[in-house]
């Protein structure tokens, strides 16, 4: 249920409607965006942001969950808890390319995703245990080696697609497109 127009209270006290709708509708079109990228997209100063991220929590507009060391946002009632759980884990750069990478090559060695990836192995290590432990991605051991892929393909891929567009990520884009072609 979208916030309304005017609230009464906020009449009396003269709060700034505006940005609270701003916040709200853009935190509807980018669920999980973390406090930060809200103020930088939005453009909107921090104590202003976080007063009405705050009112619009308390009044139950938008939910929080705590991901890793940040507060994302999401739109109460729109949302289930396992796509909430995708998602806060896909609007992280690195999990998000892994994710694909993974989607499009799956059964891909360590190695095999160290040789596409330009960050350090312990740094790529450290994602993969994340996604591990938020069950986006899964190991299997083969003797020595150890294959990954993703757990639910369908379910990330659907979470992918339906909101490619909050990303501003053409690598998403690219990623669409191509799993769209080969998955009609």
């Amino acid at each position: 249920m979208p916030p309304p127009e005017r609230m009464p209270d906020e009449a009396a006290k003269g709060m700034d409607v505006g940005a609270r709708k701003k916040i709200y509708d853009f935190v509807k079109l980018s669920p999980g965006c973390h406090l930060r990228e809200l103020q930088r997209r939005l453009e909107i100063p921090l104590g202003t942001l976080e007063y009405h991220l705050k009112y619009l929590v308390d009044n139950e507009y938008l939910s929080i969950r705590e991901e890793g060391g940040y507060k994302r946002y999401y739109p109460v009632g729109t949302m289930r808890s396992v796509d909430k759980a995708i998602l806060s884990l896909l609007r992280q750069d690195i999990p998000r390319r892994l994710v694909m990478h993974l989607l499009l090559h799956p059964s891909s060695k360590f190695g095999d995703i160290a040789s596409k990836f330009d960050v350090a192995p312990s740094t790529l290590s450290f994602h993969i245990t994340k996604l591990l432990k938020g069950g986006i991605v899964s190991k299997t051991r083969m003797g020595r080696e150890t294959t990954y892929k993703v757990e639910n393909e369908h379910e990330v891929t659907r979470v992918l697609i339906a909101h490619r567009r909050s990303f501003l990520d053409v690598l998403v884009d690219s990623f669409v497109s191509t799993w769209t072609d080969l998955h009609p």
